[in-house]
């Protein structure tokens, strides 16, 4: 009997014990008491009015914020960037060397790696996007050697291009059955993926990846040749490229096997077709979401990142390695379709809603004219 009491004693004290530990501390996260400042962390009452982390939208302790932006992560504030539902920071530039880095400094312990230190990419939560200085170049016949594409779209834009495309890639082929859903739009992902790792070569500004991107674009092109029909074989053949892929932008080595030649031409890695296919939905979805002045003006960033990759994709299709880039009209839609958007961007800056229409309805009677005898039938649109 006294046995019996006794275990039932310490049965006691250890329930008792375990009730308490939440009351001890139950901020989450795992967080030690060398985390990093308030700056980089969200309090519960900002968590409990942004709706916790049970909206899927948000990770207890592990806050993205940058500079001196609002702390709580909140998709629907602007102060958060977000690819879908991903926040923007979420991956680093380089987190291959990041990772390889175990130095501990004196008098410090080693912090989580959900820390969001600063990286050049994560730059553009500060203000307003950068602008590529001197303007928007008109384009000129044939020759992509010949255009500067920092002007076109600073490093920084290119960089979150590239971040948006990979995020939306990574959702598609996370299961055959995922993959099975969308196969065209997978193929066109990566004809563009290609086109823009291109320009990542010829680019003059800081893109942390452009020693390999010759590699991040055959990947690419890979990925748009491979996503061809449904079934696990295709799935397969689709996500190992992709997984390479991904390696590479994060900083890690190439395949082994890969060989690429640097400085491709446009027209071998990202199909005329290709690109108008891309262009169709994003160019109509501009036009038909961003229809009011106060739309024009809900998300400036969001909206000349989404112009200026159409920008990019129109001038590139004016380089000479496409089939009719040395007639004076296809060069005449290009330069059209350049002079368009770019009239858009400018004019969105500008807070004019009537020239930031007339700019998209230029490039809208480009493309119709255009269709017609360069699309080619197989087209898909």
């Amino acid at each position: 009997m006294q046995l019996l009491k006794s275990t039932r004693g310490l049965v006691h004290n250890f329930v008792m014990a375990i009730a308490l530990i939440p009351l001890a501390g139950c901020g989450g996260g795992g967080e030690s008491s060398n985390s990093e400042p308030s700056g980089n962390a969200t309090s519960s009452s900002e968590q409990n009015n942004s709706g916790g982390t049970g909206s899927g939208q948000q990770s207890n302790g592990n806050t993205v914020t940058q500079g001196n932006s609002v702390n709580a992560v909140d998709p629907n504030r602007k102060e958060t960037k977000w690819i879908g539902t991903v926040p923007y920071d979420v991956f680093y530039d380089r987190p291959w060397e990041i990772a390889s880095d175990s130095t501990v400094l004196p008098g410090t312990t080693p912090t989580s790696l959900t820390n969001n230190n600063a990286s050049p990419g994560t730059q553009l939560n500060q203000g307003t996007m950068p602008t590529p200085a001197g303007g928007d170049p008109k384009p000129e016949a044939g020759g992509g050697d010949k255009v500067e594409w920092d002007k076109l779209i600073t490093a920084e834009i290119l960089n979150t291009e590239v971040k948006v495309v990979r995020t939306r890639l990574t959702t598609k082929l996370q299961s055959l059955s995922t993959y099975n859903q969308d196969t065209k739009a997978i193929s066109n992902d990566g004809a563009y993926l290609a086109g823009l790792a291109a320009v990542a070569e010829r680019h003059a500004g800081d893109i942390s990846w452009k020693e390999n991107a010759k590699f991040v674009r055959d990947l690419a092109y890979q990925i748009y040749s491979n996503a061809d029909g449904t079934g696990r074989t295709a799935f397969t053949a689709t996500q190992l490229p992709f997984e390479q892929l991904c390696t590479v932008l994060d900083g890690g080595p190439p395949p082994d096997d890969l060989e690429a030649e640097a400085n491709a031409a446009f027209g071998d890695v990202a199909y005329l077709d290709e690109l108008m296919k891309w262009i169709e939905p994003n160019f109509t979805a501009i036009k038909a979401n961003v229809n009011t002045e106060s739309r024009m003006k809900e998300d400036p960033e969001t909206l000349e990142r989404q112009l200026r990759a159409l920008l990019v994709v129109g001038r590139m299709m004016g380089d000479s390695s496409y089939a009719n880039a040395e007639e004076a009209k296809y060069q005449g839609f290009v330069n059209d379709f350049v002079g368009g958007i770019d009239e858009s961007i400018q004019a969105a800056k500008s807070g004019s809603f009537d020239s930031f229409q007339a700019g998209l309805n230029k490039v809208q009677n480009s493309c119709a004219e255009c269709h017609p005898p360069y699309r080619g039938g197989d087209a898909g649109f």
